[in-house]
């Protein structure tokens, strides 16, 4: 029997060989494609609960607003994405995101820097936590290699531990809140852009005329290493920086006296008004100074100043909101920010938003009384805008303000209310959620 060439034996190996590498290069594809588009889906829907989570956390940040809100937030917040561009080829029933979206809250995410997010129904919670258990990816090649592929994703979002953040022109010229508890502690703000904020008239007390601090008195304090007279009157023209979180939460106390000649001297430096013995106009521009502490107000309020009496001042209160007719008669911010009832300074050395301060704003029901000082604990820094310039002697001395919404002048700074949680700032934020389910 002749046997077979050697080369005709190798004929159905070869055929054999290709047939596995074609496979072999078909499963490395199926896998890459489907891989790559698995990977695709994970990131978009891990995306969406990010984006889901912090629009709830955003939500519950307003006190008044209960874990249903957050919830509605949260779905209308995936409808919207999930009808975004690139999010069509994501397998979630939209009409079906309260089944398939798992919602729970805790009051914490952090226990002695160990993950510890403890799901309660307390509607006080303000962390919440977003999970999609499943979602199914659509497959190409590799269903012939593996079933379903499917993924999930979660997110934890809420407030992050108190900033510690450093801010500038800060005035040493406390403020009591009217309502420590309430959103612009019982004062409403402006925006600058047509939403007008309460304009009220800030009195100082007599020294020793009463044992106790009233709603909206004024009160001169030392912040930081400052202290007398000198440095309160340099610091209500220059403003101090303090860092929130360290400088704010602390207690202080206020000087003795209601130092009236010293705030006229310091604060009427913003309006060009100048104590010859104490502080000069600049006679240089500031970019070219170094030192921009007593420059004007680039626009000065064409309108005289508003005064005001004891009588005018609720019984027991050391704030009157103004009037409307009152309010007309000076300049409001809005009107600052478009230029109306003002005139340029008299010199063109002059620095822009010197009439917008941070005030600390404290809780004054509840203080106590050392050596002719009242010691309390500040709970907040507000914005506020100079309308006018500081007028009167004695009890008869008056702050002109109006609340900001926002600080623009440098240095940060916040306006807030709701009492001691809002004692440093804070942002919203996502946390690492440890506990996710699935992959």
């Amino acid at each position: 029997m002749k046997a077979l060439s050697h080369r005709k034996q190798q004929k159905g190996a070869v055929l054999v060989l290709v047939t596995i590498a074609l496979f072999t290069l078909l499963g490395f594809t199926a896998l890459a494609l489907d891989g790559g588009y698995l990977l695709l889906n994970k990131t978009r829907v891990q995306d969406a609960v990010d984006s889901a989570a912090l629009s709830g956390a955003k939500t519950l940040d307003d006190k008044s607003k209960t874990h249903d809100d957050a919830r509605a937030a949260v779905y209308n917040t995936m409808r919207a994405i999930l009808q975004g561009e690139g999010f069509s080829q994501v397998n979630i029933d939209e009409s079906k995101l309260s089944e398939a979206l798992l919602i729970e809250f805790s009051h914490e995410v952090d226990a002695g820097g160990a993950y510890a997010f403890t799901p309660t129904s307390d509607n006080a919670a303000r962390y919440i936590r977003v999970t999609l258990p499943t979602v199914p990816v659509d497959q190409f090649l590799s269903q012939l290699l593996i079933d379903i592929w499917q993924v999930s994703a979660s997110a934890v979002a809420g407030p992050s531990a108190p900033i510690e953040e450093k801010i500038c022109d800060v005035i040493p010229l406390l403020m009591c809140a009217l309502d420590p508890d309430a959103e612009g502690f019982g004062l409403q703000a402006s925006d600058g852009e047509g939403v007008d904020g309460d304009v009220i008239a800030i009195k100082a007390p007599a020294p020793g005329a009463k044992e106790t601090i009233g709603a909206g008195d004024f009160h001169a304090i030392a912040l930081g290493d400052d202290t007398g007279g000198k440095d309160f009157r340099t610091g209500l023209a220059s403003g101090s920086c303090i860092t929130l979180g360290d400088d704010v939460t602390e207690s202080d106390r206020t000087e003795p006296g209601n130092q009236v000649g010293l705030t006229q001297q310091g604060l009427n430096t913003r309006f060009g008004i100048y104590n010859p013995g104490n502080f000069k106009e600049p006679s240089y521009e500031p970019s070219e100074a170094g030192d921009e502490d007593f420059y004007s107000d680039c626009s000065i309020p064409d309108v005289p100043a508003l005064t005001f009496t004891d009588a005018d001042f609720p019984e027991g209160s050391g704030l009157k909101k103004l009037n409307n007719s009152e309010k007309d008669k000076v300049q409001n911010y809005g009107q600052y920010r478009k230029g109306i009832k003002g005139k340029p300074h008299k010199t063109q050395h002059c620095l822009a938003e010197r009439r917008q301060v941070k005030v600390p704003i404290a809780d004054c029901s509840s203080f106590s009384k050392s050596g002719g000082r009242f010691e309390f604990n500040i709970i907040g820094v507000s914005c506020m805008f100079l309308n006018q310039k500081v007028t009167g002697n004695g009890t008869d001395q008056y702050v002109v303000a109006e609340m900001m919404k926002e600080c623009p002048a440098d240095g940060g700074g916040y306006s807030t209310g709701g009492g001691t949680l809002s004692t440093s700032p804070y942002r919203i934020v996502l946390f690492k959620d440890t506990d996710m389910r699935g992959s």
